[in-house]
């Protein structure tokens, strides 16, 4: 649908009343003056902003404007730079992360066929947030970065704004939804299906531009006034004030959602509040409004203490508080609590020869005799060996009596396994009246107690480790290991030598990278044309692989199937590359990356279109209830229906007609004699001819290598002058009329100028398609224009799991091959496993 209009006088003088306001350039000036681009609604003039009145910028001319009191400016060339200060760019970003809702609002008038942009925050050719508008597709373009997944989303509005006259245009955003006004009649409403534009400004080096989307893509031409951004709803009352603003917008909605939320929040937390204060209240009543105690008959006030047995309790606020009560620490080895005391005390001391020993404490001053200390006297008795010793089995005279011992010993007796008290890792020695303790190997101490010697401390020696050069020792209870430091293999157990890792294959370097040994180590190196840390090295493409193409070797791009060139930047052109699968009675259409086929005149869909070839019914142009086409037979013809077209015959020499027959052709509304040729209305270069009642239509052939070619209207292709550059890869020249896919958009180099708009994508066949990274359009698993990999010479298309295999709209069963009907140097194979292969034939 295409829509165009106009405003008329009494709008403008509206507009012109509300929005200018007092100004210099009106004669009348204020006590205050604004920064240059301020805008008395809080909004931001861009175009003062760059302040164009003052300086004299190329490409720019100042002009008469819609609104009279406002200065206007005519774009123009191929040569100009419209980008706003810093300053600028920061005010308006601070300005679109404040609000949730704002408007981009400006007056214009496009010449015709120009696709310019109007606004545009970017960097070079990385669209954030631009409003364009493309006369050869007779639309409005919202390009913007979607908050919910990044990536760069386009919303078209068909009107034809490039008409050569004056248009206001308004574009409000309110969270997901947007509001297309032109003159001030509402057009569009939409709902942003990808989420609502990210205005957080996070990407680095944005700029902020005017008519243009960098310094060389996208001009404007036309001339532009007014261009506001205005925050807040309904920012269009700002040129259309006469307009409806009562209906709440969506950024509205959602503040009032969240105003409703918060106070239902604020309402359950102000509800249970209230509730725990009437609890407090109830205990409060409960108690009479008395904070004082009552214990055992005995009340207490609030705040007093007393002591319950060995506690210290306190009134506080009418509750009792026990503690233990408190005692200070005592510093002997036997303290003893006496009765009705709570806190332990130290007896006193006894002193046996000159020295002093603890209450409770148990010495033997000599011989079979034992003393207790209690309290400062020592009460001694003699051992009683009758009682305490224990049987003896050899005789009395062969029984033994050791010094400092009571009891009588019997020689050769296991006096280990009777009982000792040696150290878990010592060692028990029986001795002849005896035993002994002693630390096992590796522990130190005096038999009853052993700790672990650290061997690592010292080096040789009992005490010491035995580890040689290229080895660490690493201490363990009772003992220490010699491990080999990195890089080295054990030897025997102290000894370690050096490790060549890289002939030994126990490396980790990737299969691009070269190993180089170092003592004890190793480090990895990328080999040339490959990039990373050794360990995984990936290739380096300079040129960016488009479309979906992947870097697998140095310089070598992947490309999907549909693309070709060195950055996969070239439609494959299937339909002259004679590899579509388009039925004799179908057309192929070259698609950017894809194709489809499109019945030839004179047939019709019997499904509809694909790229497995459609299926094509022949079209009676003879049947005046055809509408799909029509024959040019003249009236005193007879039409006759053919497969895939029609002829035109006149009536047997014996019928009475009274029409003399006549073989030319009847073609809009008008007869075309016989064999001449004429251009149909509308397309000038295009050449239809009458052949005995059929026009036959054909495009005009160009052959650029002609004299004077260039200059040929209806071959713009031969115009050195009006072709294009590619945004990215400059040596890449297109001539007028050849398309390429850029940042997942189709875009057309057209007399010189380039337009782009949302590339279309090719149907797909499976239910749950998915989308690969780089890729612009979903795919099947199993779509044969996956991305092919080369490895050693054979092409593996991964699939999802073990099927039948389809190729060229034939069913081939796993395991199976045949010739590829395209390629007679290919055979293809369905493999049984879960990928198929295609292998060159030598």
């Amino acid at each position: 649908m295409k829509v165009s209009g106009t405003s008329n006088k009494k709008e403008e003088e509206t507009a012109v009343a509300s929005s200018v306001g007092v100004t210099e350039e009106s004669g009348v000036l204020g006590t205050t003056r604004s920064k240059p681009g301020n805008d008395p609604g809080g909004g931001i003039d861009l175009l003062a902003a760059l302040q164009l009145h003052n300086t004299t910028r190329q490409g720019v001319t100042q002009v008469p404007g819609l609104v009279r009191l406002k200065a206007a400016y005519y774009l123009q060339g191929e040569e100009r730079e419209l980008r706003l200060s810093e300053a600028s760019f920061k005010r308006a970003a601070a300005l679109l992360r404040r609000v949730p809702e704002f408007t981009i609002a400006a007056a214009l008038r496009q010449e015709e066929a120009n696709s310019g942009t109007i606004v545009a925050f970017s960097h070079g050719n990385n669209r954030y947030l631009e409003l364009q508008s493309s006369g050869r597709k007779d639309e409005l373009r919202l390009h913007y970065v979607s908050r919910r997944d990044g990536s760069v989303h386009v919303e078209a509005f068909p009107f034809r704004l490039a008409d050569g006259a004056w248009h206001r245009v308004a574009l409000s955003i309110s969270g997901s939804q947007v509001e297309l006004l032109v003159d001030c009649h509402p057009l569009y409403r939409r709902l942003l299906r990808p989420g609502p534009p990210d205005t957080n400004f996070t990407l680095p080096q944005l700029q902020l531009w005017i008519g243009q989307r960098n310094a060389r893509h996208f001009l404007f031409k036309g001339a532009l006034q007014d261009v506001k951004l205005v925050p807040g709803p309904h920012g269009y009352l700002s040129q259309c004030p006469q307009l409806d603003s009562s209906c709440p917008t969506c950024g509205q909605f959602s503040m009032l959602q969240n105003t409703v939320e918060q106070l239902m929040h604020n309402l359950n937390e102000l509800t249970r509040r209230l509730a725990a204060a009437e609890g407090r209240i109830n205990k409060v009543e409960e108690c009479e409004c008395q904070k004082s105690c009552r214990a055992n008959g005995t009340v207490h006030e609030d705040g007093a203490t007393w002591e319950k047995g060995c506690q210290q309790c306190s009134c506080v606020h009418g509750e009792i508080e026990c503690r233990p009560t408190p005692c200070a620490p005592v510093t002997c080895k036997n303290p003893v609590i006496p009765q009705e005391q709570c806190c332990p005390i130290c007896l006193k001391q006894c002193y046996l020869h000159g020295v002093i020993y603890d209450h409770g404490v148990k010495v033997s001053p000599k011989q079979c005799v034992e003393c207790d200390c209690y309290d400062g006297s020592f009460t001694c008795q003699r051992f009683d060996t009758e009682t305490r010793c224990p049987p003896l089995p050899c005789p009395p005279s062969e029984q033994i009596s050791v010094a400092e011992e009571c009891c009588k010993y019997c020689p050769g007796v296991d006096y280990c396994a009777k009982g000792h008290k040696c150290h878990a890792n010592a060692s028990c020695l029986n001795l002849q009246t005896t035993y002994a303790c002693h630390c096992d190997i590796g522990f130190q101490g005096d038999g009853h107690n052993c700790h672990d010697v650290d061997e690592c401390k010292q080096q040789g020696g009992s005490e010491g480790h035995h580890c040689n050069a290229n080895t660490r020792c690493v201490n363990v209870i009772g003992s220490y290991t010699c491990e080999c430091l990195p890089g080295y293999h054990r030897v025997d157990k102290f000894n370690c030598a050096e490790l060549d890792e890289c002939v030994t294959g126990h490396h980790t370097c990737d299969e691009h990278a070269t190993c180089v040994n170092t003592a004890g180590s190793y480090y990895c190196v990328c080999k040339d044309g490959y990039a990373g840390d050794g360990h995984t090295c990936k290739p380096i493409c300079n040129q960016t692989c488009q479309n979906g193409g992947e870097c697998v070797a140095p310089g070598r791009c992947s490309c999907r199937r549909g693309y070709i060139g060195n950055s996969c930047e070239l439609d494959l052109d299937e339909c002259a590359s004679d590899l579509h699968r388009c039925h004799r009675s179908s057309s192929c259409f070259n698609m950017p990356g894809w194709y489809y086929c499109r019945c030839k005149p004179g047939y019709r869909s019997a499904l509809h279109d694909s790229t497995q070839g459609t299926q094509c019914l022949d079209i009676d142009e003879c049947n005046d209830h055809t509408i799909e086409r029509r024959h040019t037979c003249h009236p005193s013809a007879k039409c006759v229906n053919t497969e895939g077209g029609y002829a035109c015959a006149c009536p047997r020499e014996d019928n009475n007609t009274e029409e003399e027959c006549r073989l030319s052709c009847w073609f809009e509304d008008r007869e075309v004699a016989n064999g001449d040729t004429l251009a149909p209305a509308g397309n000038p270069c295009r050449r239809c001819t009458c052949n005995d009642g059929v026009i036959t239509c054909r495009e005009p052939i160009c052959d650029c290598s002609l004299p004077g070619s260039r200059k040929d209207k209806c071959c713009p292709q031969c115009d050195p002058a009006a072709s294009c550059r590619h945004q990215e890869l400059h040596h890449l020249v297109f001539r007028s009329g050849e398309r390429w896919i850029y940042q997942c958009q189709t875009c057309e180099c057209l007399y010189g100028e380039i337009d782009c708009w949302q590339m279309e994508c090719p149907p797909v066949t499976c239910s749950n398609p998915v989308t690969e990274d780089g890729d612009c359009c979903p795919r099947c698993e199993d779509d044969p224009c996956a991305r092919e990999v080369t490895l050693n010479g054979t092409s593996l298309s991964v699939l999802s799991h073990p099927r039948p295999c389809s190729y060229a709209g034939i069913i081939h069963d796993s395991g199976s091959s045949w010739q590829d009907p395209h390629d007679k140097c290919t055979t293809c194979e369905c493999k049984p496993l879960h990928f198929s292969v295609f292998t060159k034939k030598a």
